[in-house]
């Protein structure tokens, strides 16, 4: 079992640093992944950022996979990574193993993420603050860490419609309900599950950053759902 990390919008593969370790430290998985998405981390000057699509972000996942030739893959993708991960699906299905979405942003055919703003439960419509956002349930020294690591967001992936919502059926999926996320209340999240067509839903008790304020437990419940037949 492999595990490829797709992080959301403004973070990079950092995000997952805390996670990693104990990914790693299970004999189930042979090897974990943290993707740098184009803009972002190590590839943050691949292109300008006015010149990223949501297929740049597609690309960079399926590169890490098959330059890997890895198959019997978890893929876990995190807010904005709901946009990708379907497609991604769709082009390598055969590799994957379960695609796990933690608590993201899975807009309707022909909408885009910035159409689901206007949301009255997204956090632009309620005018949530980083802080609030990312961090509610960090402690102060972890809150400073993410917060400073923050950057910015390509505009084209958050304004491109979306054509495709759906992983394919053979592609067995998940979505983990972050019960305290501020940025994606659980209303919300519920929606986005929906839409993505995901009916196994399972709630864990953490704010929008899990990986930061509950990485071991994340990282015991990403396993599991890793091993479900």
């Amino acid at each position: 079992m492999h595990f490829i990390l797709v992080h959301g919008g403004a973070h990079a593969a950092w995000c997952w640093d805390r996670l990693v370790p104990f990914l790693r430290d299970d004999p189930a998985v042979e090897s974990v992944v943290a993707v740098d998405l184009s803009g972002h981390g190590a590839r943050s000057d691949v292109k300008p950022l006015d010149e990223i699509t949501r297929d740049d972000y597609v690309d960079d996942v399926v590169r890490e996979i098959e330059a890997r030739d890895l198959h019997d893959v978890v893929l876990v993708g995190h807010s904005l990574a709901g946009i990708t991960l379907p497609l991604v699906a769709a082009r390598i299905p055969k590799r994957l193993r379960r695609m796990i979405y933690l608590s993201t942003s899975n807009p309707p055919i022909g909408e885009s993420i910035m159409d689901l703003m206007k949301h009255p439960l997204s956090p632009l419509s309620r005018g949530a603050d980083p802080r609030t956002m990312f961090a509610n349930d960090l402690d102060d020294e972890t809150a400073e860490w993410l917060q400073r690591n923050l950057g910015p967001e390509p505009p084209g992936p958050m304004r491109e419609p979306v054509e495709v919502a759906v992983a394919p059926a053979e592609v067995a999926c998940t979505y983990i309900l972050l019960e305290r996320d501020e940025a994606l209340p659980p209303a919300y999240q519920r929606e986005q599950a929906r839409t993505a067509g995901v009916t196994d839903i399972i709630p864990f008790d953490a704010g929008h950053s899990a990986f930061a304020s509950r990485p071991k437990e994340l990282a015991a419940l990403l396993i599991e759902c890793g091993q479900k037949d």
